[in-house]
């Protein structure tokens, strides 16, 4: 075996199959280019360095759950003037994570709360944090019945250990009456203690908290949790769903006109 193979298959051996696969090619142009030896080993290690960060990625964007991919320079904010769009810049600095600053995004269905919040997290995964998406009504039901199964502090951590959480929905549905109330307060209280950021999205007003959770004594428990140095939006816009509807029915008219 040549040294060039016994080089290659190293690399396979040690798990570093980006470069071995790139070692061929990289070999060549150092040859044609004239490379030095640690520029061709710069090149070889920056080829497995890529590969690796972009597998942890996926990886991260897997176990994040995200609905969908949304970045904040997709948000309209000419369609929605309310969103302060040097804010919104100022969080994707994600300085929020290190201050653990909830973030809560208050607006009717459909004024683009969960793409906003969506975008932020993404940031926070693609800066090598740790991210989790779940609708309110989805955690607490997985986290009512963790507790009739007796596996509550284990599912528990599932919200709690990613650095950053966004809860889509908050009054959307039913929170479950007293249990469900139960498990989301444990859920913030947690995440607060930990100093993990926690993103929430609802299209209730925060006095209508008391009804969505069945207590107002939890629901104000919950919200002193998550207002302290939150940041706070209210999106008073329409509904882009709308607007694409009543943009389809006028161009359907135009058409059939």
């Amino acid at each position: 075996m040549s040294l060039y193979e016994q080089i290659k298959a190293d690399l396979g051996y040690l798990g570093l199959d980006a470069a071995a696969g790139s070692f061929a090619t990289l070999a060549e142009q150092a040859r044609t280019d004239d490379w030095t030896h640690i520029e061709f080993l710069a090149r070889l290690v920056a080829e497995q360095a890529t590969a690796d960060r972009d597998r942890r990625l996926a990886a991260r964007l897997r176990y994040a759950r995200f609905p969908y991919r949304r970045t904040i320079d997709e948000f309209d904010f000419e369609f929605q003037p309310s969103v302060d769009r040097k804010l919104i810049d100022d969080l994707a600095t994600l300085r929020f994570i290190d201050e653990n600053r909830p973030i809560i995004f208050l607006g009717q269905p459909g004024c683009g709360k969960t793409h906003l919040a969506v975008a932020l997290a993404t940031l926070a995964v693609e800066a090598g944090y740790r991210g989790y998406f779940t609708t309110a009504d989805a955690m607490c039901k997985t986290l009512v019945r963790a507790q009739l199964e007796g596996s509550f502090a284990t599912k528990l951590k599932t919200y709690t250990a990613p650095t950053v959480l966004v809860i889509d929905d908050v009054g959307l549905l039913p929170i479950g009456g007293t249990d469900g109330a139960a498990a989301f307060f444990h859920v913030v209280n947690t995440r607060h203690d930990k100093g993990h950021p926690t993103i929430v999205t609802t299209n209730r007003g925060l006095p209508a908290w008391g009804e969505i959770f069945g207590d107002t004594v939890v629901a104000a428990a919950i919200l002193d949790r998550l207002m302290h140095h939150a940041v706070v939006f209210n999106i008073r816009g329409p509904s882009w769903r709308l607007r694409e509807h009543n943009g389809l029915e006028i161009a359907t008219r135009t058409t059939d006109g």
